[in-house]
């Protein structure tokens, strides 16, 4: 009778192990994209040069690696004697003071994050009578092949896709940041699994001189 019962509670314990697991997985997608903001959330305008700016630099950002991609590219065009804003997606309140626009964003499961996106496809009119570049993150190119550059392309494409009446001068492509610190418990767990699946190890894969290049090179 004690045995009976011992191996029944096993039976309910392992399942709900297994329904744990599955639900994880299941809805590890939604922890992923929420992130709380108070974990990353960088400084606001993070540099502002001088009144009445030409250009902004506008980004989305979860964990940082973004953000500080978007500041490197504002500090560079600064030092070509430029006037530049940096600042989130969510503070733009006014675009008719810039005459170029560079947006940014990192890419989840596939496409630019949902702000950067609605960012686009909300001015699109006043952004086509703009000079504008884009420019993503991705950790797809941590991985120097051609296949991961024709994804990087294909991202891009999809993008430029949403507006057709946006004339894009410049595209940027880069790779990104893998710091599981910066995650919740639930989306470390769901990261791990995906990148091992992909074979992209724990690093930052930022290729500076590349970003530099690219920023120096922008069409205006």
């Amino acid at each position: 009778m004690r045995s009976e019962q011992t191996r029944r509670k096993f039976i309910v314990n392992s399942s709900k192990i297994v329904a744990t697991i599955v639900g994880l997985l299941t809805f590890g997608k939604y922890f992923l994209i929420a992130q709380t903001k108070t974990n990353t959330m960088v400084k606001k305008t993070i540099v502002k040069y001088g009144n009445n700016n030409n250009i902004l630099v506008v980004y989305d950002s979860q964990f940082g690696s973004t953000a500080e991609i978007a500041k490197f590219i504002g500090e560079n065009l600064s030092i070509s004697n430029q006037k530049v804003d940096v600042k989130r997606i969510n503070e733009v309140v006014d675009l008719s003071i810039y005459n170029h626009i560079i947006i940014g964003s990192a890419i989840q499961y596939d496409k630019w994050m949902t702000e950067a996106k609605d960012f686009i496809v909300k001015n699109e009119t006043e952004l086509s009578t703009k000079s504008v570049s884009f420019f993503l993150v991705c950790l797809v190119l941590s991985k120097k092949t051609d296949k991961a550059t024709l994804k990087a392309k294909n991202y891009a494409n999809s993008i430029k896709d949403l507006v057709p009446k946006i004339k894009v001068n410049n595209f940027g492509k880069f790779a990104g940041v893998l710091n599981y610190s910066k995650m919740s418990f639930g989306q470390r767990i769901l990261a791990k699994v995906i990148f091992a699946i992909i074979g992209v190890k724990e690093g930052d894969y930022r290729d500076w001189n590349s970003i530099k290049k690219w920023s120096k090179n922008i069409e205006f």
